[in-house]
Parts: structure tokens; C-alpha cells; sequence
């Protein structure tokens, strides 16, 4: 069984992939932010830093086998995405090579784009291209939202179902997504981690459904026996209002994913049928078990 360094495995797919490794027998060494995250983290070596911070972890790559790379900011300055995502990145690659690592997979999403104006997006697309310019042998793979208990995205739609008078939608609601159940993704990561099929490889994934943000909400007012009344916020007011409320230290339900304004789909709905073998959850079965 391989020796793996993970990073973000106090994050939303971390704490579900972390367990899937160590029940597969894969010795497991994980990259914490804080203490407190680290406190969560069970049958596996923790080393509290961020990706910049490269002297407090180097040495748990050094000996390892394999790189799983999951930590990322999505939200902040485009200045602190920047840094975190492509900067941090390109440390934890050279670090990699000068370790030997024998493979370097990397979880990206299908929004990485060459264009500056989108800031996340942004830097997850120079992190990929670190990582292709690089002498490792890696698999990038890109996902649509992935959703399960506790994710920002759904569970952002669920509380203001829940708790607000109205129901916001941002922008037409037309913006359509192939929602991934996190389950799935722990079994592509595990298929790509076991198999030497993948090597240098970039691929895109998605749910087994294109649905927009106004059917997804639909579907959980429906799920929860909720009539409520949806309101359309033009998206750059939306936005701004998020921003000034996150600035004066009030909390929202609002991820990134909800101010999408492009489609954030796949090129198949079998893509992971056609490179995994199997038929991902339906967005109607993740909520139904969920709810």
C-alpha cells in the first residue's frame, strides 16, 4: 500500500477521502491548517501549516509515495487565491520532485480558466499548468460542484430555504450544473490512486444530470415540503451585498458556485461511466439521502 501526503484533508472531500484511504490500508500523512482541524483527523500523521509554509511540512513528502493535493482557497483577494492556489502549489511540486514522488493528483475544478478576470478560476489554472510543466507523473482532476451533507453549495441553497422568508436565485437561475455526489468523487480518487491508467492525465467529470440553479432549488423546496416564494437578485448586487456583509463579519449561506454565470458542466454526462466504470448518484437520490 502507498505512503500519502494529503493536503486539505480537513476540507469537504478531505474528510471523506481520508477515511476511504486508511480503510484501503494506504499509510496516510495529512497537512492541517490549524490545531483545530487537525483534532478531527484520525489514523494518520498531521502536520499543522498552509502550503506556504513549506518547512513545517517538507519533510512529510520526503519518503512518501504519492501526493494527493486537495487544499485550495475559493474564496478572498484574488492576491490571497493567487498565493494559496498557484504559489502554494508550485512549492508543494517542487518539493515533490526533489522527493521522488511516483504520482501527483491533483482535484481541480471545471472552471480553471487562462482568463485573470476570474480570480479563482484563475489560479486553479495556473496550479494545473505547474503541474503539466512539471516532471511528475500527475492526474488533474477537474470536478463540477460537489455536493453532500454539510457542502457549501447545496447546504447554502438548504438554509435560505429553510430559514429565510424568500428564496434568493441569482441572476436568470439559468446557469446549469452537473451536481457530484462527494461519494463519487472518493471512488474516481481511490480508482486513480490504485491504477496506472490515469498517469498524465486531465480529467473532467460531472453529476449524471445538467441542471440549472433555478431547478436545483426546485428540488430541495420540494424535498424539504417547503412553497416559498423565489426572488431573482441581479447577480453583480447580489455579489456586492455578499461581499459588505462578509466584510462587517456577518456570515451568509453564499458560496462562489452560487454567483456562477457560466455553465459548470462537463463535456459528457458519462464522463465517469466512460473513465471509471460506474453510473454516478443522481442529484435527486444525494438529496433524498441527505433529507
Amino acid at each position: 500500500m502507498a505512503q500519502i501526503f494529503l493536503t486539505g484533508a480537513t476540507g469537504f472531500v478531505g474528510r471523506h477521502l481520508l477515511p476511504a484511504l486508511v480503510q484501503a490500508k494506504h499509510s496516510v500523512r495529512c497537512l492541517a491548517r490549524t490545531t483545530a482541524n487537525a483534532e478531527s483527523l484520525q489514523n494518520c500523521s498531521v502536520y499543522i501549516g498552509d502550503l506556504l509554509q513549506p518547512q513545517l511540512w517538507e519533510s512529510a513528502v520526503m519518503g512518501a509515495d504519492m501526493v494527493i493535493h486537495l487544499a485550495s482557497a475559493h474564496r478572498g483577494t484574488p492576491e490571497l487565491l493567487q498565493r494559496t492556489n498557484a504559489e502554494g502549489t508550485t512549492r508543494l511540486i517542487a518539493i515533490a520532485e526533489r522527493a521522488g514522488i511516483k504520482k501527483f493528483l491533483y482535484l481541480s475544478t471545471l472552471t480553471a480558466s487562462p482568463k485573470p478576470r476570474w480570480p479563482y478560476a484563475y489560479s486553479t489554472w495556473l496550479a494545473e499548468q505547474a503541474i503539466q510543466q512539471s516532471f511528475l507523473d500527475y492526474t488533474i482532476l477537474r470536478c463540477s460542484v460537489i455536493i453532500g451533507r454539510g457542502d457549501p453549495f447545496l447546504d447554502g441553497i438548504i438554509k435560505t430555504a429553510q430559514h429565510w422568508p424568500v428564496v434568493p436565485i441569482i441572476g436568470s437561475g439559468q446557469t446549469r450544473f452537473q451536481l457530484l455526489d462527494v461519494r463519487d468523487v472518493v471512488r474516481c480518487l481511490l480508482q486513480i490512486v490504485q491504477e496506472k491508467r490515469f498517469s498524465r492525465k486531465v480529467l473532467s467529470i460531472g453529476g449524471p444530470q445538467a441542471l440549472s440553479y433555478e431547478e436545483i432549488v426546485n428540488s430541495v423546496l420540494a424535498v424539504l415540503h417547503l412553497r416559498k416564494r423565489k426572488i431573482h437578485l441581479p447577480r453583480p448586487l447580489a455579489r456586492w451585498l455578499v461581499r459588505r456583509l462578509e466584510r462587517l463579519g456577518v456570515r451568509t449561506p453564499f458560496a462562489p458556485g452560487h454567483f456562477l454565470s457560466r455553465d459548470h458542466c462537463a463535456e459528457s454526462l458519462s464522463a465517469i461511466e466512460a473513465h471509471f466504470g460506474f453510473i454516478p448518484t443522481a442529484f435527486h437520490d444525494t438529496l433524498k439521502n441527505l433529507y
